[in-house]
């Protein structure tokens, strides 16, 4: 379930129009893209963090405590491994 955003508008992807093409090949390089689509990631998998933190406190509203703790549990190694991915991304960019 996709509450806060949409799987469309990868930035790697955002124009094809000015291209004409349906990808961005040739418009940029490989490691433009390769580092547009590492930053969309990052930010997609923070969006699915923060949806998964929101269905934790509706569980643990709703007396579900063992769930809620299940569910941050897993929020918490998703974060760890989008910091794997902040890293990687980080020394694209540099």
């Amino acid at each position: 379930m996709h509450m806060d955003h949409e799987h469309l508008g990868c930035p790697a992807h955002d124009h094809p129009e000015q291209c004409g093409k349906t990808s961005c090949e040739g418009c940029h390089t490989p490691m433009e893209e390769l580092t547009a689509l590492m930053k969309y990631m990052v930010g997609h998998n923070a969006a699915h963090a923060r949806e998964l933190a929101g269905l934790a406190k509706q569980l643990e509203q709703a007396g579900q405590t063992a769930a809620y703790e299940q569910v941050m549990a897993a929020v918490s190694d998703f974060e760890k491994g989008n910091l794997r991915l902040s890293a990687v991304l980080q020394s694209l960019e540099g």
